[in-house]
């Protein structure tokens, strides 16, 4: 779902993952679909933007609350998806959290 994610006004939150990838991505593609879907059927998603290329990939996903982040943050489906990046896809990466204050 390449593009720029239709959000509510601000105020809410953002998770941003860079990350940088190793050279077999075999199945990254995949499992980050997947784990798009489960994200999307949390109350609380608002949307996400997500770019990748050889090398390095970085996701930035929209929340309502730092609750509904924590709901992510635990949900079965995205600790296997961490779980594989860690073990498989990633060399580095790093999950930031901010508050979305302004838009335009």
């Amino acid at each position: 779902m390449p593009g720029i994610a239709e959000l509510p006004q601000p105020p809410y939150f953002a998770v941003i993952a860079p990350a940088v990838l190793r050279p077999d991505v075999s199945g990254y593609a995949q499992t980050a679909q997947a784990t798009l879907r489960a994200a999307q059927a949390v109350v609380g998603f608002h949307g996400i933007e997500m770019c990748a290329q050889p090398g390095f990939s970085i996701a930035v996903s929209y929340w309502r609350s730092l609750d509904a982040i924590d709901e992510w943050r635990h949900h079965a489906r995205h600790e296997r998806a961490k779980a594989l990046g860690r073990s498989r896809w990633f060399s580095a990466y790093a999950t930031r959290i901010a508050q979305v204050v302004d838009a335009y």
